[in-house]
């Protein structure tokens, strides 16, 4: 608060009152978060389905490539060239939600209320082209499936998410970061005033 602390007697006491005051400030912050803050906003659901997507296609590009293959191996006749040619997907969870909110209002939950298997749905596809004759085909086809992450992906993928939010977004640094670093100083206050008061602890 740009107070100097300094004790005349019971010099000790001092890493006490500091963790006592930080504490203080830690629940002064917590009790004025707005609503839902410590949940994902916007932008940060945004990275969380791009990770989300980008690790899902990349761990079953092999069976996409597989099945894109089979739609090939279907085509009668054989044509003389095939090429795959992309990998993309799609996070729907959200969209599913706004959909159910839409049609039923208030009875329908929040994104931060519904399961981890609602909220991570997708479907992941792959382009494939061919030729007819001599010549490509005009427009390339794709075909593509539902895919539903486990729970190893989705954590890595909202692990990545809240790391890089922490630069690119202002949610980390607004509302996570300030009890983080409340908490960790609160600690260390807490932990010099052991140490002065019982040095066993410390040693």
């Amino acid at each position: 608060m740009g107070v100097t602390l300094a004790f005349a007697h019971r010099k000790e006491s001092i890493w006490l009152v500091v963790a006592l005051v930080n504490a203080y400030f830690w629940f002064r912050f917590y009790q004025r978060l707005p609503r839902n803050a410590l949940y994902f906003d916007g932008p940060m659901h945004d990275l969380y389905d791009q990770s989300l997507v980008w690790l899902s296609v990349r761990w079953k590009r092999r069976e996409l490539k597989q099945l894109a293959e089979e739609k090939l191996a279907a085509i009668t006749p054989q044509p003389d060239k095939t090429m795959i040619g992309w990998y993309k997907g799609e996070a729907t969870g959200r969209q599913s939600l706004a959909q159910a909110q839409y049609q039923n209002g208030d009875e329908a939950p929040d994104l931060h209320q519904i399961s981890r298997a609602y909220r991570t749905q997708m479907y992941i596809s792959v382009g494939y082209s061919y030729t007819e004759g001599k010549e490509w085909i005009p427009f390339p086809l794709f075909t593509s499936t539902n895919y539903q992450p486990g729970k190893a992906l989705t954590w890595t993928a909202k692990a990545y998410a809240v790391t890089k939010g922490a630069f690119v977004t202002p949610w980390f640094t607004d509302y996570i970061a300030p009890l983080l670093l409340g908490f960790v100083s609160t600690c260390i206050a807490l932990w010099r005033w052991l140490e002065a008061n019982y040095p066993a602890v410390g040693s």
